[in-house]
């Protein structure tokens, strides 16, 4: 009698303790698994990187008088011709938990927890998630074409006198009078080229007199700055007229890449003419960069601690450290240092009796 009672008591307490405990399965389920009752799901965090790229958008604008810069003014790294490409300024990184959906799993409460309502502030308080696939541009910075380049006009004609004696009868007498006559004629480029390194050399020359004192008036010192700063712009405006001008437009390209621990991850294509892409996938070898990863320590994706045919407690992984770079032709142009990574963390479970756990710490309510 006494054996039957102890083993009713036996069985009643492990019936209980069934019931008390939560369990928690790998997603996707057994197809012929059943489920009643109320469940919550979560997925893992994995890391995902915040990229920032800075991209300058470079114009070039040969001068009007670029064939003559080199024998008026001695200058040989002039712009030959007009041309726009696309350069690589910087790239900046920072990381962000996301969910990771291949790594999901259903929760089943104990008893306790349903009645409670345990999950429910969870499930309604769930984090927000960035928008993986959304690619946002700013242009942070213009530089405009200055009014005096967009809009220099030289005269291109000139006026000369000629001097010359007329033959007149006055009153019947053959007479020879000194007559003159304005004469319009058009100016060579090269004349007008002239002209132009002429001004540079006068906007010199007084930039010198003013420096070196050379001027009657008593001039204050803030005086002579403002006047010596405008007639530096005044020869660098005429100085573009020879050498061209570079204006550089900057962009700004935020995106996030999820970077794969065991291969390089492309991150974004950069073309000398096109500019930026995200489409990494039609890009071509020389305009991908990719994100490569090299774990501090090495990292497993086992989880045989793990059984997905039973229920477990809740399973988690913990980020492991990675150095992290950004690579152009395989080869590193910038390291980003050391980040934590979840995706390198193994996969493990708590025992089943720790139940009051905050799931959000481990990872993403769906």
């Amino acid at each position: 009698m006494k054996k039957v009672i102890l083993n009713f008591l036996i069985l009643t307490l492990f019936a209980f303790t069934s019931h008390a405990q939560l369990n928690v399965y790998r997603l996707p389920m057994d197809s012929n698994a059943t489920v009643k009752g109320f469940t919550v799901r979560y997925a893992l965090p994995t890391t995902a990187l915040k990229m920032t790229v800075t991209v300058d958008k470079v114009r070039e604008y040969k001068g009007y008088y670029s064939d003559y810069a080199s024998s008026l003014l001695g200058l040989s790294n002039v712009i030959n011709e007009n041309k726009t490409y696309y350069k690589l300024q910087k790239v900046s990184v920072s990381p962000v938990e996301v969910p990771d959906f291949t790594h999901a799993y259903l929760i089943i409460p104990s008893s306790k927890q349903s009645k409670s309502g345990f999950f429910n502030d969870m499930v309604t308080e769930k984090g927000l998630v960035p928008d993986l696939n959304n690619v946002s541009c700013y242009q942070t910075k213009t530089q405009a074409m200055s009014d005096f380049f967009k809009n220099y006009a030289d005269l291109t004609y000139t006026q000369t006198e000629d001097a010359f004696v007329e033959t007149k009868i006055i009153d019947g007498v053959v007479t020879q009078v000194p007559s003159n006559r304005t004469k319009t004629m058009s100016k060579t480029n090269e004349q007008q080229a002239k002209e132009a390194a002429d001004a540079i050399g006068k906007s010199r020359k007084d930039q010198y007199a003013l420096a070196a004192g050379e001027q009657e008036t008593p001039y204050s010192a803030e005086t002579i700055q403002i006047m010596l700063k405008e007639l530096k712009q005044w020869e660098n405006n005429y100085l573009s007229l020879f050498t061209g001008l570079v204006l550089e437009d900057e962009m700004e390209y935020t995106f996030y890449v999820i970077p794969n621990p065991d291969s390089p991850t492309p991150a974004f294509a950069l073309n000398l003419e096109k500019g930026f892409s995200s489409d990494v996938q039609s890009a071509k070898d020389e305009d991908l960069y990719t994100i490569q990863v090299s774990p501090v320590f090495p990292h497993s994706f086992e989880t045989s601690a793990v059984p997905t045919d039973k229920g477990t407690g809740y399973c988690y992984r913990m980020a492991q450290p990675a150095t992290v770079t950004l690579n152009h032709l395989q080869k590193c142009i910038h390291n980003f240092g050391t980040l934590e990574l979840r995706q390198l963390g193994p996969i493990q479970a708590l025992p089943k009796m720790q139940n009051n756990l905050d799931i959000k710490k481990i990872g993403f309510i769906f």
